[in-house]
C-alpha cells in the first residue's frame, strides 16, 4: 500500500512503451532489407544477434563498454558466425537504419496517455530514462508525451551525467522537486536500473513485469504488475489519502 504519495516518477523504454515489440519487428525489418543480413536464416542470425546484445549489454551496465560499442559488437560478433566480417562504420549503418524503422513503427499509447493525464490531475510527475538525449526525446517526441511532461519533468541519463540505477539518477529529481524518497514512487521494468535502483534511495517502487518473472528476495517492490494498463486499473485500490 502506498501512503502520501506526492510524486510518480516513470521508465521509458518498455514501461510506457512496449519497447522490445518494437524492437523485434524493426530489427526484422532491417534484417530483411541489409545487404549485410538479407539472405541469411533469420531464426540463426536471431539467436546470434541477441545472444550477443544481452552478453555486451551486461558489459556496458558494467561500466566496461559504451552503449556506441554495444550497437556495434552485437552486429559485427553475430555476422563472424555466418563469416561475415564488417567494420564498426556498418555496424552503426545498420543501427541508424534499424532506429529510423522504429520510429516510424512507434505509435502513440492511448491507454497509458489517458493514465497519464489522470495521474498529473494529482501527483507530480516526471520521467527517468537511460539513453541518448536525441534517441530519447525522438521516442518521446513520437509518443506524443511532450504533450504531458516539461522540460524540467524529463531527466534523461546523458544530459544529467547519471544512469540508472546510480543513487545520483534517483536523487537529483527528489531535489528538484523538493520531495522526500518516501513521498515518491518510480515504476519501471528492470529489475537492477528501476527497482534496485530507486529502493536504495528510499523510493516505492513498482514493478512492470510483462514476462512475469519471479521477484527476487533482495528488495520488495510494492507492486508487481504486467503492465501500465493494468497497473491502471489498480491504481486507486493500492493508493492511500495524501492528506
Amino acid at each position: 500500500m502506498l501512503q502520501n504519495i506526492e510524486l510518480v516518477l516513470f521508465d521509458l523504454d518498455n514501461t510506457l512503451f512496449p519497447f522490445d515489440s518494437y524492437w523485434n519487428k524493426a530489427t526484422t525489418d532491417i534484417f530483411y532489407r541489409s545487404d549485410l543480413t538479407k539472405d541469411l536464416p533469420i531464426e540463426e542470425f536471431f539467436s546470434y544477434y541477441r545472444h550477443y546484445d544481452h552478453y555486451f549489454w551486461k558489459l556496458h551496465q558494467e561500466g566496461q563498454i559504451s552503449l556506441d560499442e554495444v550497437r556495434q559488437q552485437r552486429l559485427i560478433h553475430a555476422l563472424k558466425h555466418f563469416d561475415r566480417d564488417i567494420c564498426a562504420e556498418d555496424a552503426d549503418h545498420f543501427f541508424q537504419e534499424f532506429f529510423s524503422r522504429l520510429i516510424y513503427l512507434l505509435k502513440p499509447e492511448e491507454e497509458v496517455y489517458s493514465f497519464l493525464q489522470e495521474l498529473k490531475k494529482s501527483y507530480k510527475v516526471g520521467i527517468i530514462t537511460n539513453g541518448k538525449s536525441s534517441e530519447q526525446r525522438t521516442k518521446l517526441k513520437k509518443l506524443n508525451l511532450f504533450d504531458l511532461f516539461t522540460e524540467e519533468e524529463m531527466f534523461i541519463s546523458e544530459e544529467t551525467g547519471y544512469e540508472k540505477p546510480q543513487r545520483e539518477a534517483f536523487l537529483l529529481p527528489l531535489s528538484h522537486y523538493g520531495i522526500a524518497p518516501e513521498q515518491a514512487v518510480y515504476i519501471g521494468d528492470s529489475w537492477i536500473n528501476d527497482i534496485e535502483g530507486a529502493t536504495n534511495v528510499g523510493m516505492n517502487a513498482i514493478w512492470i513485469n510483462p514476462n512475469g518473472n519471479e521477484v527476487p528476495n533482495t528488495y520488495k517492490p510494492v507492486f508487481v504488475t504486467e503492465s501500465m494498463v493494468v497497473l491502471k486499473e489498480k491504481w486507486t485500490s493500492f493508493v492511500t489519502s495524501r492528506v
